[in-house]
């Protein structure tokens, strides 16, 4: 649940259309197809993956990518910072659409706590 609440969170930042359920988009219109499930599932899992390294480094980088729908991206480790006593890391995200779309990209700050990464 909680990293589901975060991609709500990654998905409004980038400006992408999301379920009926939550259609908050203060960036509507922006170009670019927007992400299905089978992307969120795959863009959750690199964050997921580059997050719990045991030794996260700089630099360090998931990638990911759905092949029935031509999205991919990367997530990179970027500085680690503190904010509110929790131990965090800055996350930068670049998605590519198929076929000649528009790169997008974000950045996030991801805090340990004891339930797991929240966005901060």
């Amino acid at each position: 649940m909680v990293r589901y609440h975060s991609l709500v969170l990654l998905l409004i930042a980038l400006g992408l259309p999301l379920s009926a359920s939550a259609q908050i988009n203060p960036l509507r219109g922006s170009k670019g197809t927007p992400l299905k499930a089978e992307d969120l599932t795959a863009l959750n899992e690199a964050t997921n993956r580059l997050l719990d390294r045991p030794q996260l480094a700089v630099g360090d980088k998931e990638s990911w990518s759905t092949v029935n729908t031509g999205v991919a991206g990367t997530v990179t480790a970027a500085n680690p910072v503190q904010k509110n006593g929790l131990a965090c890391r800055k996350a930068d995200y670049v998605i590519n659409g198929p076929g000649s779309e528009p790169e997008r990209r974000v950045s996030l700050t991801w805090c340990k706590t004891k339930d797991g990464w929240k966005t901060g």
